[in-house]
């Protein structure tokens, strides 16, 4: 207990102190085994400069960690060889969760948030439990594992847990409560620190009081309760709100601008099948950016409309440098019928924005933002030079060319990535600088998100439609973003208009709640 009262005392001074960073996670690093050792995985990943003060660091967190963990199992017999293998078997996956977070926040690609998330919560469901199961045995339970081999130990813990039903309504109304905690600091952040940090070590204390007392009668059925409400609220956050497809009564002048996302091709992405008869426009006013620059025509793919202008391009051209980019849109607006209205998907939202700031595109009226990022909050050094990030970047070249199983290109060190996302602060300077002002702005969020946005997902001078529950890249084919799209070009999207796609007034709360909650899970954004 004053081994751990200790770390709770240290880590509350070091985030005051700023040597700890100033981020939600803080509380995590006091958090129930293997909360804690996920927590510091993800800050070194994040913050280590050099290798050797990663492995260091790793060193000595780790060396803190299994102290600290065998005297809270028992003060008078420490269970060091216990508590080292019980780290030692959560740190291979924690170590692919913490890297999973990191490229979802460094590469701004949600779905690996959610992949870290779930390689944390089997690690956690499978380990939290057992330390305090066999920690409870009898005496000679005890003496008899002392001539068992490390794992066997950890075995015999988890067997004792798994009888137990792995504790699983405890482990539930813990994570619930650190969720909360978590979201209340992120809130009120940092001040808030102060408190959060030791009231985040009392909440463990408690947790584990309630795993050292006996199991219910019937664990069986927790387990199986804790199951099904985890598959229910998996669903509510997946699954889309549908919503009906209506056609757009106006008939807007002028020429509309498709840019597709990171990763795409000529006729390959989704916002290719943006409809324009639900937005008030005609194929023969839609025009589709083309990466490669001018030419005489794309692959048609999904496209909805022709693809008749445009060099083909494919995935890796949407890496280019980020001016050139810029230059491109100019050259391929050139000669368009005002109004001009540009459509900008992901990462093109940056090019759009920056295009319309230095007033390079004649006759622009308005930008619709699908899927932007206000900012980059990673970073990452060039290869073989020190810097913030350098872990978590090596190992994210290492294994960006898995990404391609699942049909992603990226390229760690192309010149977009390395201008805005390697860079935390560039992305952020894009957006601001502000409009003209005869430029209008519409963003819409994808709420999947949320997670990797630390600074909120609102950008100055824009229309903030309320986010839409979908997955990212999926975003420009929903009847939602549609929907919004043509209320905004009708001029009746005000600032906090209503829900996209919905009558009801105001943004719901559970945009910013999710956002607030997800935070501590993250790596350290830089500059905190």
């Amino acid at each position: 207990m004053v081994a751990y009262a200790i770390l709770v005392g240290l880590v509350t001074l070091g985030v005051a102190a700023g040597a700890v960073p100033r981020w939600s996670g803080s509380l995590h690093l006091v958090a129930l085994p293997p909360l804690d050792l996920a927590a510091d995985l993800r800050w070194l990943l994040a913050r280590a400069s050099t290798w050797p003060a990663a492995v260091a660091g790793m060193a000595v967190l780790l060396a803190v960690r299994i102290t600290v963990l065998a005297l809270l199992i028992d003060a008078e017999r420490p269970r060091w060889r216990l508590a080292a293998t019980f780290y030692a078997v959560a740190w291979l996956p924690l170590l692919l969760a913490a890297q999973f977070d990191f490229i979802a926040h460094a590469a701004l690609y949600s779905r690996l948030f959610g992949a870290a998330l779930f390689v944390l919560g089997l690690v956690f469901v499978a380990l939290a439990a057992a330390p305090w199961s066999e920690g409870t045995g009898d005496a000679a339970g005890r003496s008899a594992a002392a001539d068992r081999p490390l794992v066997g130990r950890l075995s015999r813990a988890w067997r004792g847990a798994a009888r137990a039903g792995l504790r699983a309504p405890v482990l539930l109304a813990y994570v619930a409560a650190l969720v909360v905690l978590g979201a209340v600091a992120e809130r009120w952040r940092p001040q808030s620190l102060w408190l959060a940090v030791p009231a985040s070590g009392l909440l463990t204390l408690a947790t584990i009081a309630r795993l050292r007392s006996p199991a219910p009668a019937r664990p069986g059925r927790g387990l199986a309760a804790v199951t099904v409400l985890g598959l229910a609220l998996w669903g509510t956050t997946v699954v889309t709100r549908d919503a009906p497809w209506t056609a757009s009564t106006a008939t807007r002048d002028g020429s509309a601008v498709i840019m597709s996302g990171i990763n795409s091709a000529s006729g390959e992405g989704a916002i290719f099948t943006l409809r324009p008869a639900y937005v008030g426009f005609t194929c023969e006013q839609f025009t589709y950016y083309s990466y490669a620059g001018p030419g005489d025509g794309q692959p048609q793919g999904v496209a909805v409309c022709p693809l008749d202008a445009g060099a083909p391009y494919v995935p890796e051209d949407t890496q280019r440098p980020f001016e050139e980019q810029v230059d491109l849109l100019a050259e391929q607006t050139a000669g368009l019928e005002p109004p001009i209205v540009v459509f900008a998907h992901s990462q093109a939202a940056w090019v759009a924005w920056q295009a319309a700031v230095e007033e390079r595109i004649d006759g622009l009226a308005a930008l619709v933002l699908i899927g932007p990022f206000p900012s980059s909050p990673l970073a990452w050094p060039p290869p073989g030079e020190p810097g913030p990030g350098i872990v978590g970047g090596a190992l994210f070249r290492f294994l960006a060319p898995a990404a391609a199983v699942v049909d992603f290109d990226f390229d760690v060190d192309a010149s977009l990535s390395r201008e805005l996302l390697a860079s935390p602060d560039a992305a952020a300077t894009v957006f601001a600088q502000p409009l003209p002002q005869d430029v209008a702005a519409l963003a819409v969020t994808a709420s999947s998100d949320l997670a990797v946005m630390p600074d909120g997902w609102r950008i100055d001078g824009a229309v903030d439609v309320c986010p839409v529950r979908e997955a990212h890249p999926y975003l420009p084919i929903t009847p939602h973003v549609h929907r919004a799209v043509d209320r905004f070009l009708d001029g009746q999207v005000l600032r906090d208009p209503p829900a996209a796609g919905s009558g009801q007034q105001g943004c719901p709360p559970w945009p910013e709640l999710y956002r607030l909650a997800s935070q501590p899970f993250g790596a350290p954004p830089a500059g905190r």
